[in-house]
């Protein structure tokens, strides 16, 4: 899995309200979504594509959101690529994981 990184306690805090942050966003986003899907519908039997999309989002979003430190600075970049984290949300954190998590969200 490459280079393993110790995390400190207060690494772990902020590793932790930046996960939650992008999940609670990536949520609202899907909300959102889900809101405009409903505004545009143009017949009762239409519903069943929400159902579609929630399911396809939530197989996404479990698959994504995997909170183990030895997967979190490949996931911190893909948020970061993705916009739902920024680079402020991971300030603390080892420089080393930084640059990692900066690195990463450029592919």
């Amino acid at each position: 899995m490459g280079i393993q990184h110790k995390w400190t306690q207060s690494e772990k805090v902020i590793a932790r309200r930046a996960f939650d942050r992008a999940y609670e966003k990536e949520c609202m986003n899907i909300l959102n979504k889900v809101k405009e899907m409903l505004s545009e519908l143009k017949s009762p039997k239409e519903i069943w594509k929400i159902e579609d999309y929630l399911d396809e989002e939530r197989t996404k979003v479990e698959g994504k959101y995997d909170y183990r430190y030895s997967v979190l600075i490949v996931l911190f970049g893909r948020l970061m690529r993705d916009g739902l984290i920024k680079e402020s949300d991971i300030q603390g954190l080892e420089q080393e994981k930084i640059k990692r998590i900066k690195l990463i969200s450029s592919f």
